[in-house]
């Protein structure tokens, strides 16, 4: 049994220092930023968003300055795949949710393109029990998916996660 602990814990300090050598720096938090707000570049804004999201996963106090700007690009970036890596962002910081999860209904109603789609249903998944009222824009976006689409069992994975029900 202890054998079976230590590897355990051993298995999740490498997780851990793999997810933290594959996120930027503290210090490069305004860079991406920057790059998040101002770039003309759509492939830019996204390394800006899905890197912050990276950083903000391992310490939210680091990315704090940047929820708001995640949370405009989410609602108002003209890229899609700009607006699917502030989705991600968003999920992976994980920002109050009585702020985010009425902002992340909203451009799930919304938003046109189908991946974007996808990450928020994602990402409303991540806040668990806390995205209850999300349950019918969900339900109402998945109608049209055949029941053994990848799309339909990514959503259902975040109701499922959402209503506290197991398969």
């Amino acid at each position: 049994m202890k054998l079976y602990v230590a590897a355990c814990s051993i298995s999740m300090i490498a997780f851990i220092s793999f997810v933290e050598a594959q996120a930027p720096k503290r210090e490069d938090v305004p860079k991406y930023l920057k790059a998040l707000q101002s770039s003309q570049n759509a492939k830019d804004r996204a390394v800006a968003a899905s890197m912050l999201g990276k950083r903000g996963a391992i310490n939210v106090k680091d990315v704090e300055e940047a929820i708001e700007p995640l949370k405009k690009t989410l609602e108002k970036d003209v890229d899609a795949s700009v607006r699917k890596a502030a989705a991600t962002a968003i999920g992976s910081i994980a920002p109050k949710p009585d702020e985010t999860i009425p902002l992340l209904i909203e451009s799930l109603k919304k938003d046109k393109s189908s991946d974007v789609k996808l990450a928020i249903v994602e990402t409303l998944g991540r806040y668990g029990a806390d995205a209850k009222p999300a349950l019918p824009a969900i339900r109402d976006y998945a109608k049209d998916f055949d029941k053994k689409s990848k799309e339909a069992q990514l959503v259902r994975t975040a109701t499922m996660a959402i209503s506290g029900k197991k398969k």
